[in-house]
């Protein structure tokens, strides 16, 4: 008896771990807002959403509830560069220096509020409790986005 539970043990642990490594094997398709190539201005939020290069149904889910909140809810401030969305790979070398200004390690969604050069970085965690709930995911980004520009001068929303 005990060697069958050891065995189903080990195969529900191959199942779990197999499972776990092809989750994250989608990729999304690249969906550029007008501020990915911007020229900066002083003081602005910058919405940074980093992700690996292999990615699950949640990483895109969050990058394009995050998308949909920008565009729906600050379409002039992304124009105007008040509002800088950047999608950054974990995994690309080139992409080092802001993973480290970041510290970030995993599919993560940061808000940095930059005022006269200086970063206010915030991680966004609230986010991964309530993928599936497009109201709720949205408002938690639009929230936290007003909360920043509210901090910027001329940038209450």
């Amino acid at each position: 008896m005990l060697a069958k539970v050891k065995i189903w043990t080990s195969f529900l642990l191959i199942i779990l771990v197999a499972g776990t490594l092809c989750a994250c094997g989608s990729t999304a398709p690249e969906v550029p807002l007008p501020s990915e190539t911007p020229s900066v201005t002083a003081d602005r939020v910058e919405v940074v959403y980093f992700h690996r290069a292999q990615r699950c149904n949640s990483c895109i889910y969050a990058e394009n509830g995050t998308r949909y909140a920008l565009s729906t809810y600050f379409e002039d401030e992304l124009a105007s560069n008040k509002i800088i969305f950047r999608l950054v790979n974990l995994e690309d070398k080139e992409n080092a220096t802001i993973v480290k200004q970041y510290g970030a390690f995993t599919s993560s969604l940061f808000i940095n509020t930059i005022i006269d050069g200086s970063d206010h970085i915030q991680e966004v965690k609230e986010i991964w409790f309530i993928l599936g709930n497009d109201k709720a995911f949205v408002e938690i980004v639009k929230g936290k986005v007003e909360e920043s520009l509210k901090e910027i001068p001329d940038g209450s929303k």
